[in-house]
């Protein structure tokens, strides 16, 4: 516009455009996208990494690709950017994307799934252990994008036996030897290891290859992490947790003796607080998991499933703790 136009005859003017919907914008934006698929692309079809710009198209598009276009060297891509310290590319992009083709369009067969799930468990034991750091990224939104495969493989299976239980491993390893437990980050956005490993457990808890003797390793995981952590979670990793407990525990199979253990142990905790001196970190191991039963238990109540074995624990644990 002319510095001389008015704003009266501006917007006048842009009364007079005809409005564009969100499905027509999504139409307009596909020869674009494929445009910027192909320019990005080597000789051949080879692909080249991609830069800022296509994935931004791509997210504004809603990651819609060309009607044929391989999607697992995208996939695999944006499972590498789940490392990135931006928080814009790694949470609203790379792993939406990933959430896109595998949960919601069901892009990938059982092999894509496969080299997927292979390269996100690689991922998420890489550093494991190490004290905080930006390697933080990678480990905890693989185990977030895993936790869609898990989901997914509840619609349409995928995974033979020998492949949930390991990711049953890799959850449990996760809980016991992450050591940067850090939720939010300013300026990076979320970590939130123990959340996502968390959400993973719940997908595979509520799977029917799950078998009972996994039930008390992962319950046990849960409270170890809990006991171990040295700090009481405040990101909501009580919630996450919670319903990760909630989905076994409301098993038709579900095996309650964990859950006893679990809170007749954390009652002699608790219990033992207030004999002697006061100990700040033990009062901090005892909050940790009291939080976390707590989320459970209102979880739980929302549930019209039985558990009543697990409920009654519960119970005597709250009155005990009061």
């Amino acid at each position: 516009m002319h510095s001389g136009t008015s704003r009266k005859a501006m917007l006048a003017a842009r009364s007079s455009l005809p409005l564009i919907s969100r499905r027509w914008r999504f139409r307009l934006l596909g020869p674009v996208v494929t445009l910027l698929f192909l320019l990005a692309s080597g000789p051949g079809g080879a692909q080249t990494s991609h830069d800022r710009a296509f994935w931004v198209a791509l997210r504004t598009s809603g990651f819609a690709l060309p009607q044929g276009a391989p999607v697992l060297p995208l996939a695999l891509e944006a499972a590498a950017l789940l490392g990135s310290t931006d928080p814009e590319l790694r949470d609203d992009i790379a792993y939406s994307a990933i959430e896109t083709w595998v949960y919601r369009q069901q892009r990938l067969d059982a092999a894509d799934l496969e080299r997927l799930r292979s390269t996100l468990a690689a991922n998420a034991r890489r550093g494991l252990g190490d004290g905080a750091g930006d390697g933080l990224f990678l480990r905890s939104f693989s185990l977030l994008a895993l936790s869609v495969l898990a989901a997914e493989d509840l619609k349409r299976p995928f995974l033979d036996t020998q492949r949930f239980e390991s990711l049953i491993d890799l959850a449990i390893e996760e809980l016991a030897h992450e050591r940067d437990l850090r939720g939010y980050i300013p300026g990076k956005g979320w970590g939130h290891a123990t959340a996502h490993c968390a959400d993973l457990l719940k997908f595979l808890a509520r799977s029917g290859r799950l078998r009972v003797q996994q039930q008390p390793r992962m319950v046990n995981a849960i409270a170890g992490r809990l006991r171990s952590a040295g700090l009481v979670f405040v990101w909501g990793e009580d919630a996450r947790l919670g319903a990760a407990l909630t989905a076994i525990a409301i098993r038709t199979d579900a095996d309650p003796v964990a859950f006893i253990a679990w809170c007749k142990r954390l009652e002699q905790e608790h219990a033992a607080l207030w004999n002697g001196s006061f100990d700040a970190q033990r009062y901090v191991a005892v909050r940790a998991q009291l939080n976390a039963l707590n989320a459970f238990t209102a979880d739980l109540d929302a549930s019209s499933a039985g558990a009543e074995p697990i409920r009654a624990a519960l119970r005597s644990l709250h009155t005990q703790a009061q």
